[in-house]
């Protein structure tokens, strides 16, 4: 019996016993067995994760499930949906397949300049005169790291994806676009955060739409958050924008690279959320002009008063311009909502059908129409850099440029960091814990999130992980042994690990057998 799979993106081969495999702290693992005659197991998609501990190393195996159900929130909050049949909008069944090998010259630059990437043998370290570009030499030295550096958020951005709806590569696309995946401020006059360059613009969105955001920043902030973010002061507003962009600000001066990595990744949750936040703006504003072109006199409505009505988009958009709306929305996210409502008012006073020709040419913020068109164009070649390993790739390693991960996790401000640990035992010693040869292997463990959210894992020699990196601190988890009757709840904590126990005892023999 032979094991082959994948791990970060490079192949392996494994037939010895025991199966030997060099794993980093944080690993997305596809393997499957297969005999002698060629047949082959269904394929099992894992996270691995690995801690430090006094005494050595614990490793954690999460299992994901073989195939995983995606809704597409923008299509839902659009009422349309893709009628064409196009690949940049799929959701890949595993991270490994959002795996891509382009070249970024920002992040080469970046990887050779912290001494990530070996370019020694290259005129003056591979870098040109201002330090900001590298040389061809340093370009083809930077390649191997360049790779698994942007393919090391991919286990994040799918998850992130599959909880909020956000085709993954659209996602990722975005990330690649504002920050080359390399988390600093690019255009520190802009005052842009983050691996999506989040200034405060951009958080009003996520203020206004996400009303869980909006209350985790405010109890923060202030003592009352009864009222909604729209009609707070303008003086609060302010403060709880400058408040809501740290949640995306990944610095770090204490860091090794200047920010935290950890941080950083917990944020591609948060950009999954503006993007659907966008789209619901998107929408509010197309139904506010579907009414005002049959009322005339209807008075400029205030975007953030609007509620997203799907069954309203057939009076503003075409269902054939599914395209268009997401185009719609990355103006939104790129340049905000007064420039595209603005646009979209324009157009429906002409008369003209609100498709995207027309309303790039009432856009009033050119660098809107710029970055849609060249959004779409990365999108639309996605599929063209995916990265296909091959065996003289087979030792490139990732781990030496993430940050060693400490026994607690870097907490975020808005977000949990915590890990739920969950134990299940026959407690043969009767000394209430979980020891040797005492684990419950095999066993479904289900956990969701305010009875919504739910994962799924089994547990193996008695334990399963589960990552709440993203949820809301103080959402109630459940976590269910399903057919067995078990479950716990609890308020889940902003950080640190919950430990949830479930303990048989020891059946008693009969004293008379049959």
């Amino acid at each position: 019996m032979t094991f082959q799979g994948i791990l970060n993106s490079q192949e392996f081969f494994c037939g010895g016993s025991p199966c030997r495999i060099p794993l980093e702290f944080s690993s997305t693992l596809v393997f499957r067995a297969v005999d002698d005659a060629s047949n082959s197991s269904r394929e099992i998609i894992a996270t691995v994760t690995v801690i430090q501990q006094a005494d050595g190393f614990r490793v954690t195996i999460d299992d994901i499930s073989e195939f995983t159900f995606f809704s597409n929130s923008c299509s839902a909050v659009w009422g349309v949906g893709d009628e064409q049949g196009v690949t940049w909008d799929d959701f890949v069944q595993s991270p490994h397949e959002l795996n891509t090998d382009k070249t970024l010259h920002l992040l080469a630059s970046k990887l050779l300049l912290f001494g990530l990437a070996d370019a020694s043998s290259c005129p003056a370290g591979g870098l040109g005169p201002g330090l900001d570009w590298p040389t061809a030499c340093g370009l083809e030295a930077a390649a191997p790291a360049m790779i698994a550096w942007q393919n090391q958020f991919d286990a994040t951005i799918w998850f992130a994806s599959r909880d909020y709806g956000i085709p993954p590569k659209i996602l990722k696309s975005l990330i690649e676009i504002e920050s080359q995946f390399w988390p600093q401020n690019s255009r520190f006059y802009l005052d842009e955060f983050g691996l999506g360059q989040i200034n405060a613009l951009g958080v009003d969105i996520l203020l206004r739409r996400d009303n869980a955001f909006y209350q985790s920043v405010c109890r923060e902030v202030f003592s009352d958050c009864s009222a909604p973010y729209a009609v707070l002061s303008e003086s609060q507003q302010t403060i709880l924008r400058g408040a809501a962009v740290q949640a995306f600000d990944a610095s770090c001066a204490d860091c090794p690279l200047g920010f935290d990595l950890d941080k950083a990744k917990s944020s591609v949750v948060l950009i999954a959320r503006l993007l659907k936040a966008n789209c619901e703006q998107v929408q509010s504003i197309l139904d506010d002009a579907a009414t005002r072109s049959r009322d005339p006199k209807t008075p400029t409505a205030t975007p953030t008063t609007v509620t997203a009505t799907p069954t309203a988009i057939g009076a503003s958009v075409s269902a054939s311009e599914y395209e268009d709306l997401w185009r719609f929305t990355l103006v939104s996210y790129h340049s905000g909502l007064s420039c595209f409502q603005e646009a979209v008012l324009a157009v429906r006073e002409e008369g003209k059908s609100l498709n995207w020709d027309n309303l790039a040419s009432e856009l009033l913020c050119r660098s809107g129409v710029r970055y849609a068109n060249g959004f779409m164009d990365v999108v639309k070649s996605f599929d063209l850099n995916l990265y296909q390993a091959d065996e003289t790739e087979a030792e490139l390693a990732v781990a030496q440029f993430s940050p060693t991960r400490t026994l607690m996790p870097t907490p975020t401000l808005f977000v949990s960091t915590a890990r739920i640990v969950v134990q299940a035992f026959i407690d043969r010693d009767g000394d209430g814990s979980l020891d040797a040869g005492e684990g419950i292997d095999s066993l479904t463990v289900q956990v969701s999130v305010a009875g919504i959210e739910q994962a799924e894992g089994r547990t193996q020699e008695g334990i399963v992980t589960f990552d709440m990196s993203g949820f809301m601190p103080g959402s109630v988890v459940t976590v269910n042994l399903p057919g067995l009757y078990r479950s716990e709840s609890f308020a889940l904590p902003a950080e640190g690990e919950v430990i949830v126990s479930f303990q048989f005892d020891q059946p008693a023999l009969p004293t008379n057998l049959p």
